[in-house]
């Protein structure tokens, strides 16, 4: 083989032997407990919170944090730096904050020191994948940095949409005109 087809070729090695679209820590790997992805849930109004009103925003709050001793830097395949994902109570995907985007094909690296984080948002409408607005009822929610890497994917955040204020109120009503013991 010529001299140059030997470079292409530990080069072709190099990358097809690198992880692709993982999360690690360069030149280690990464243990179980380097990483702790957090997920939290606000309101219209920035409050934490576990229940929501009917088409009112819910912002996802995604923090990555360096549980380790030492610094780290997380390899990301692309510009996209976190992901949430919505599913509704019988575990099928409702909404991606990904889906209809695109990433710049270039590598980020986020640098983490010893118990440093880095936080992430973003926001659903309630709008399901196709466009409709989910109903009410319990859901459930994670956040991820991307790559799949042990520590880069939350632990499932339970919440509630509840139902139009309208609708509750007229449901009440009807229960208490209802005779006792019907």
């Amino acid at each position: 083989m010529p001299r140059n087809s030997h470079r292409l070729a530990a080069l072709l090695a190099f990358f097809l032997a690198a992880p692709g679209g993982a999360c690690a820590a360069r030149g280690e790997p990464v243990a179980t407990s380097d990483f702790e992805t957090r997920l939290g849930l606000k309101n219209a109004a920035g409050d934490e919170a576990r229940e929501f009103r009917s088409g009112e925003t819910i912002t996802l709050v995604v923090t990555i944090r360096n549980r380790s001793g030492a610094a780290r830097t997380l390899t990301l395949p692309t510009s996209q730096t976190h992901d949430c994902l919505v599913f509704a109570a019988d575990h099928k995907e409702v909404w991606r904050h990904s889906s209809g985007r695109m990433f710049a094909q270039v590598i980020i690296e986020l640098n983490l020191p010893p118990g440093g984080s880095r936080t992430f948002t973003a926001t659903w409408d309630q709008i399901d994948a196709k466009g409709k607005s989910v109903p009410p009822g319990e859901y459930e929610a994670v956040g991820l940095v991307p790559g799949g890497a042990a520590g880069c994917r939350s632990d499932p955040v339970t919440f509630t949409i509840l139902a139009p204020a309208a609708k509750n109120a007229a449901a009440k009503k009807a229960a208490a005109r209802r005779p006792a013991g019907s």
